[in-house]
């Protein structure tokens, strides 16, 4: 009996914090949804957390991204509001669209939302200053991410 319950307290404390992340996961999901703005630290977030990384801070996460070419090597803050341009480039990189002249000549955020509006990512008649609320970046994520899978 006392090794059921030893092999039981064992596991509840390893499974613990895997699930305490988990839930920190699924609360960041639950107020993004409800952000009338967005950060730049949401997106690097969403992001990773979209690439399969548990990220553990900002800076982890970001560094990441810039490692794997999908963030730009800008001096962003986490508390940033995320414009479009700024998303849309992260997109640009993730997805290596090269199908639009104009970005893959100049590879910049301006291009990048021309990119993402003409492959349906994003929509094409907005202006690359707009803030973008948490649901659009989850949107904007989903996309992408359905967008990256098709292409494997």
């Amino acid at each position: 009996m006392r090794f059921k319950s030893a092999a039981l307290l064992l596991v509840l404390l390893f499974a613990l914090p895997a699930a305490a992340q988990d839930m920190a996961n699924i609360n960041f999901y639950a107020n993004l949804g409800d952000q009338a703005v967005a950060t730049v630290g949401d997106a690097v977030k969403l992001f990773a957390l979209s690439m399969g990384q548990k990220p553990r801070d900002f800076n982890a996460a970001r560094q990441f991204l810039i490692k794997e070419g999908v963030f730009p090597d800008k001096p962003y803050a986490e508390s940033d509001t995320l414009r479009r341009r700024t998303a849309a480039f992260i997109a640009a990189r993730y997805l290596k669209l090269g199908d639009s002249i104009m970005y893959s000549i100049f590879k910049n955020e301006r291009y990048a939302v021309v990119a993402c509006g003409a492959n349906g990512i994003m929509p094409a008649d907005k202006s690359e200053w707009d803030a973008l609320s948490g649901a659009e970046l989850m949107e904007l994520v989903a996309r992408v991410a359905e967008r990256a899978e098709a292409g494997k």
